[in-house]
């Protein structure tokens, strides 16, 4: 078996949407943007956990 490696090299503020994107992982229903553990939601990184087909099923007035 061999290992393997996704890295990027350097830091590009115009390219950090894509590599997240990019490095997301999912089930189809429940993903994690592939944002490095330090990046705080700002213009340049977009971290955050997403939930495709879950509601809020109760009853507001």
């Amino acid at each position: 078996m061999t290992d393997w490696t996704l890295s990027y090299e350097g830091f590009e503020p115009a390219q950090e949407g894509l590599r997240e994107a990019l490095c997301t992982l999912g089930n189809g229903y429940f993903a994690a943007r592939g944002a490095s553990e330090e990046a705080e939601a700002d213009d340049t990184h977009y971290p955050g956990t997403s939930l495709a087909g879950g509601y809020n099923r109760l009853a507001t007035e």
